[in-house]
C-alpha cells in the first residue's frame, strides 16, 4: 500500500491533512488530520515494519470516532497497534487542543 493511499483514507475524514506536520497559516481552526512515518524495525522473519501515525488534532468535541479511524485504515491494510490521548497547549496562549495518536504498523521494503 503507498503513501498516497494513505493520504486518500484521511482526506476522506473531510479535514486539512499535513505529511509530517502542518502549519498554522495551512488551516482555518485546529481540526485537522497529520500523517508521520515513524520508525522502522526488522521482524521475527526478516522483513522491514514501518508505524504510521496518524495524529486526529481537534478544538472541542471529538467528531471522529476512534473507531471511524481505526476502521478506516485497517480497511487499507494497515495494523492498528494502539491510540495515545494528549492535548498540546496552542503558543503562548492559555488555549489547549486535544490531540489522539493511532499508531499503525505496514510492511516496508527496504532496497
Amino acid at each position: 500500500m503507498t503513501d498516497n493511499k494513505i493520504i486518500q483514507v484521511a482526506e476522506s475524514f473531510k479535514l486539512p491533512v499535513g505529511n509530517q506536520r502542518i502549519y498554522e497559516n495551512e488551516v482555518e481552526d485546529y481540526n485537522y488530520i497529520i500523517i508521520r512515518k515513524g520508525t522502522l524495525k526488522k521482524n521475527n522473519c526478516g522483513s522491514y515494519v514501518r508505524t504510521i501515525e496518524i495524529i486526529y488534532v481537534y478544538d472541542g468535541e471529538q467528531t471522529i470516532k476512534d473507531s471511524e479511524i481505526i476502521k478506516a485504515f485497517e480497511d487499507i491494510n494497515l495494523r492498528f497497534i494502539q491510540m495515545d490521548p494528549d492535548d498540546i497547549k496552542v503558543g503562548d496562549t492559555n488555549k489547549w487542543v486535544d490531540m489522539n495518536t493511532y499508531i499503525f504498523e505496514r510492511p516496508e521494503r527496504i532496497q
